[in-house]
């Protein structure tokens, strides 16, 4: 029986305190508006997206990579759908994630094929897909018609059966099948992975093209709360999202991670943003509240003994 390691123990279950740590202090300051089933369901509300996409970026933090392209992704696949809103409908919704799934394939190419660091494959992407937004939608939101029924994703509670469902499936094909498995040992040796015959490059572009396509469904359902398809959508969400992954328990080292921490991770940024909200603390403080978190999960969940390794 192996022995009580703290340190591993909380970097597992880092996220899991942390979310009844905020509970259980905003519980404190302002029960009367903190703790209630109104206020409940705004941060399940606001969780769902964020969820979403950060559990794409799950499988390649895991993976060890980093990918910060996800905001600008939700843009511009929210802006496409918005533009098909009026004559398909709630159909518009699946242009989302394809277009989504298309430009992370494309990092995935660059990535695989030219042996660029994802970290600056996915930068450059940023800025392409934000302004290609921009020169799309001419600096201005698309408008999505009243009469159409894509407005259906974006009410209470579509939003969070839909982070449910994908939570459930993206969590299955982490745990039982071979490409979770495969994405675990790439993450935690690669090159032993590959002497083993897993295939690094398919796996690597499938983990990009999941994540577009994830980061293009949370940007459609965003679109579809805000009710036009703006070049401004996603700012940001890059460090939400991450902060979320690494705030589950999964190290920016890569080699261990699960969906439930990173939905246990979204759920704390977006109930701490809750409630700082309620207690009037401005948006820049929150920023900046957000920033230390994310600093903190990573002292405490970061694998050490894997620095010596640069990806």
């Amino acid at each position: 029986m192996g022995s009580f390691r703290p340190a591993e123990f909380m970097a597992r279950y880092v996220a899991y305190f942390a979310l009844v740590a905020v509970i259980v202090v905003f519980g404190i300051l302002s029960p009367d508006r903190f703790l209630t089933f109104n206020n409940l369901g705004v941060v399940l509300q606001n969780s769902a997206v964020l969820a979403i996409v950060a559990i794409g970026i799950t499988f390649i933090i895991i993976a060890g990579s980093i990918d910060l392209s996800v905001g600008s992704v939700m843009a511009f696949s929210g802006a496409i759908a918005a533009t098909f809103a009026g004559p398909w409908g709630a159909w518009a919704i699946v242009l989302a994630p394809v277009v989504g799934a298309i430009l992370g394939a494309i990092n995935g190419v660059i990535f695989v094929r030219f042996r660029i660091p994802s970290f600056v494959v996915t930068l450059g992407m940023l800025s392409i897909a934000r302004g290609a937004t921009v020169i799309y939608t001419g600096g201005s939101p698309i408008s999505i018609p009243l009469t159409s029924a894509f407005d259906i994703f974006g009410i209470p509670p579509m939003p969070f059966l839909i982070a449910a469902g994908v939570a459930a499936l993206m969590g299955g094909l982490l745990a039982f099948t071979t490409f979770g498995r495969y994405t675990f040992a790439i993450g935690g040796d690669e090159e032993k992975a590959a002497i083993l015959g897993v295939p690094i490059g398919k796996v690597k572009f499938a983990m990009f093209a999941l994540s577009g396509a994830l980061a293009g469904l949370g940007g459609g359902i965003l679109t579809s709360q805000l009710g036009s398809g703006s070049p401004t959508v996603g700012s940001g969400f890059e460090l939400l999202a991450i902060s979320a992954v690494v705030i589950g328990g999964t190290p920016l080292t890569g080699g261990a991670g699960s969906i439930i921490g990173t939905v246990v991770g979204s759920l704390v940024i977006m109930t701490l943003s809750n409630g700082l909200v309620i207690m009037g603390v401005s948006s820049n403080v929150q920023t900046v509240l957000t920033g230390l978190v994310l600093i903190v999960a990573v002292m405490i969940s970061i694998r050490r003994g894997k620095l010596k390794i640069i990806k």
